[in-house]
């Protein structure tokens, strides 16, 4: 008789765990950059850079793929903070946050507030404007 068992692989963890690993990548990656330029180079004159002007925000908001920049960089660090705060929580000794409620609530929470930043984008300026 063999005591072998077969386990599936957890297919919850690891897409988890894809979003907690590709929102610390591109935060680490995109953050920087989008500093550098709008931060240091835009004032430098050297990049364009989206000043505190009504009609400089409503150009560069209009275009789709500033929304979809905009929303890769926020959404996957949403999804890599609340990863983050769930294990954060869970190796001091909570032991609330290894429930699924916890990861209702914390990955649902990253869920919502991706959600209303789409439609902050998609309704702050008209697309090609």
């Amino acid at each position: 008789m063999s005591t072998d068992v077969r386990r599936r692989p957890a297919l919850a963890h690891l897409f988890w765990w894809f979003l907690f690993s590709q929102g610390g990548v591109l935060t680490a990656l995109l953050l920087p950059v989008h500093v550098l330029v709008q931060g240091i180079l835009g004032p430098l004159g050297y990049a364009p850079v989206v000043d505190r002007h009504y009609d400089t925000w409503v150009n560069m908001l209009g275009n789709p793929l500033v929304k979809l920049y905009l929303l890769v960089l926020f959404a996957f660090a949403f999804f890599h903070y609340a990863h983050r705060l769930r294990y954060f929580l869970v190796d001091v000794g909570v032991r609330a946050a290894r429930s699924v409620p916890a990861q209702v609530v914390f990955y649902g929470g990253a869920g919502v507030v991706t959600l209303i930043t789409l439609w902050i984008l998609l309704t702050t300026a008209p697309l090609f404007h």
